[in-house]
């Protein structure tokens, strides 16, 4: 079945509360989940309201990924990373995924 690619760039608004619920639902629902960290949502990654997003995606079986570009941007390193959380590339993060859908916010 295909799943879900969701792409989120900032923390703490409506936009991130409804794409962590459409993540959550479609984990819920049987279907693969795969989430990717950039932009400006990098420097929010010690903030309550991500590591909470993250905890129930993690629990829900989704895997969450951190954009390596945006971590070099950021001055984070492997290191820095929430237990949990890789860093991939953009390529990476698409690849051998064709059919699933993509959500970008």
């Amino acid at each position: 079945m295909p799943g879900l690619l969701l792409i989120l760039c900032e923390a703490g608004t409506e936009r991130f509360a409804a794409a962590i619920e459409v993540a959550a639902v479609t984990a819920a629902l049987d279907r693969p989940v795969r989430v990717l960290l950039r932009g400006p949502l990098v420097r929010a990654l010690g903030q309550p309201v991500v590591a909470k997003a993250c905890d129930l995606l993690f629990e829900l079986g989704a895997d969450v990924a951190i954009c390596q570009t945006a971590m070099a941007a950021n001055g984070l390193s492997a290191a820095d990373l929430p237990p949990g959380i890789e860093a991939h590339g953009m390529t990476g993060f698409l690849a051998g995924r064709e059919d699933w859908q993509l959500l970008i916010l």
